[in-house]
């Protein structure tokens, strides 16, 4: 059977599995043209990167903070989105929150379909074998996003037909190991295959190293979830434990080849810390990035974060959305590595704070990354406060309350990944790439598997690389819970809290029957110093993780449609 290739507006194209008509619409073309000509490849593959979803939640510009509070480490404005809805729903038979679910054979059949294509492809066999390995790696990452959610999953490399017989069809699960032991298969060979970079115009594409980082943090999750796993229904999840270690040596050998390879040194632009941290996040294509998903208007892919992470007094619009919870801003420590966790009694209106002592000397880190009471923002200040006690000067400027969209939740907005520079940010404009792999994460890997195989003297050099880049002082010892400490600071909502969370099997501890706080400040203007009152940040309400959760459900929808699939523990 002929397959037609069906063409979307512009860059984007479809496939389908139809009979060919005597007279071809004007929106499909054969797969012969498309064995042809690289043009048409290229579209096909664009299409694949559209549809892998790189980073969670749907397009709808909340939903992008839709892991950071389902993760605990930040809220959003309204209890009725989608973030907040997922964070809150308790998970069963019937699925996760449908923008938590993820289960992309369509777009897997779209690799293994042009796959299949290039084997007969005629044109030059370099760029073919480099477009086979793009597949490739798109494949084994959308299949790590499938393993890091239902464990096992049925693993489809060819293209199925509908001429099928229903029972080769309905694909039964291969197991978590085989899952796992594919993506590292696949990247052990892709290494060799794939560029070590591409032209300017081309960035954004998979290279030899976004192969090893996608191996890096693959296996170290096989590790973890060895170690602090079990073997579930008859192995078809989890590891032997004494597998760990195993895993632990492959997810530090790919962390160090990134490291070690030259291509993607930490980024060290700007001699400020601070700046310095903040800018990575902003500054597209710096050295640190190895794999990004590109936003560019050009190509009619956007998205409004800026629109609504700005902060009430500086936005056109929508606002002053994405809060930080308190109990992460506790986790940044103080400049000289003290401890910045509060003693909840100090948090009750009366005690009195100057901004150095709180605020100010914190990891740069937090300063790049939060709104906090009185932070510099193009040529203002951002306000937090709940009311002014005392006299305040004539002409000063400072106004009685913050504006009231900076004071109704957690006391502290979130802003990473914010360009200075963009003023009133129009919706949709926002062309800010989303960073999937970067190299400080390799670095966290690899000290985490040093950790975790008990050679913790070669771990700490590897977290103080880290912490010397954001200004922070080096580490003489090391503890798991600091480790996991550094790599929660470092990697704040870049989506890794709440995978690291299940893979460590500690959600249930760290999340269910919890609620998250914030706090309303108080200013003195005489003293120049804040009261802090802690405060409830989840609308009243509390999570539930059951131990079942670490594995989401396959569901009652899949299962009815594909009878084969075995429904995980516990739903």
């Amino acid at each position: 059977m002929k397959k037609l290739l069906y063409f979307l507006p512009l860059f984007m194209l479809l496939f389908s599995c139809n009979n060919m008509l005597d007279i071809a619409p004007t929106d499909i073309i054969s797969e012969d043209a498309v064995k042809n000509d690289p043009v048409l490849v290229d579209a096909f593959l664009n299409k694949i990167y559209v549809d892998a979803r790189f980073q969670s939640g749907s397009s709808y510009d909340p939903n992008q903070a839709l892991l950071h509070v389902v993760g605990g480490e930040s809220n959003v404005f309204a209890g009725w989105q989608a973030p907040f809805s997922a964070a809150m729903k308790i998970i069963d038979e019937n699925g996760a929150h449908s923008q938590l679910e993820y289960w992309p054979y369509q777009n897997i059949r779209s690799c293994n379909e042009i796959i299949d294509i290039l084997q007969e492809a005629t044109f030059d066999q370099a760029l073919v074998t480099q477009k086979v390995a793009e597949a490739r790696w798109l494949r084994a990452f959308m299949y790590f996003e499938l393993v890091k959610r239902y464990g096992g999953v049925p693993l489809i490399t060819k293209a199925q037909s509908i001429d099928q017989p229903i029972e080769e069809l309905n694909v039964s699960r291969n197991s978590e190991k085989e899952i796992y032991d594919f993506v590292a298969s696949e990247m052990d060979e892709l290494v060799n295959i794939l560029p070590e970079s591409y032209p300017a115009d081309e960035f954004g594409r998979p290279t030899k190293w976004a192969a090893y980082a996608l191996k890096s943090r693959a296996m170290l999750y096989a590790g973890s979830i060895a170690k602090y796993g079990k073997v579930q229904l008859n192995g078809l999840l989890g590891f032997n434990a004494g597998e760990a270690g195993s895993y632990y040596q492959k997810a530090y050998d790919a962390s160090m080849a990134v490291i070690n390879g030259g291509m993607h040194p930490l980024y060290k632009g700007n001699p400020d810390p601070e700046a310095n941290y903040g800018e990575i996040f902003i500054n597209e294509g710096n050295s640190e990035v190895i794999f990004a998903e590109i936003y560019d208007l050009g190509l009619l892919k956007t998205h409004s974060w800026s629109l609504v992470s700005i902060p009430d007094g500086f936005q056109a619009g929508w606002g002053s959305n994405n809060w930080m919870y308190l109990e992460s801003w506790e986790r940044y420590e103080y400049q000289d590595g003290s401890s910045a966790v509060w003693d909840r009694s100090l948090l009750d209106g009366n005690h009195k704070f100057s901004p150095n002592e709180i605020i100010n000397n914190k990891d740069p880190r937090f300063l790049a990354t939060a709104f906090y009471p009185e932070t510099p923002w193009q040529d203002g200040t951002v306000y937090m406060h709940n009311t002014t006690y005392g006299t305040i000067p004539a002409g000063s400027g400072w106004p009685k309350a913050a504006p009231k969209r900076n004071r109704i939740k957690t006391g502290v907005l979130i802003k990473k990944r914010l360009n200075e520079a963009s003023r009133l940010p129009i919706p949709k404009e926002d062309e800010t790439d989303w960073i999937v792999f970067r190299t400080a994460e390799m670095y966290l890997n690899a000290a985490e598997a040093k950790f975790e195989m008990g050679n913790i003297e070669e771990a700490i050099p590897l977290i103080n690389t880290i912490r010397e880049r954001a200004g922070m002082p080096d580490k003489v010892s090391l503890s798991l819970e600091e480790l996991r400490n550094e790599r929660f600071v470092e990697l704040y909502i870049e989506e890794h809290r709440y995978w690291d969370m299940r893979r460590w099997r500690i959600a249930v501890e760290e999340l269910n029957g919890k609620g998250f706080h914030g706090v309303t400040w108080d200013y003195y203007i005489d003293e120049d110093k804040y009261t802090l009152k802690i405060k409830d940040a989840d609308f009243g309400r509390i999570r539930t993780f059951a131990e079942r959760n670490y594995y989401l459900p396959i569901g009652l929808s899949r299962i009815a449609d594909n009878p084969n699939l075995v429904e995980n523990p516990g739903y």
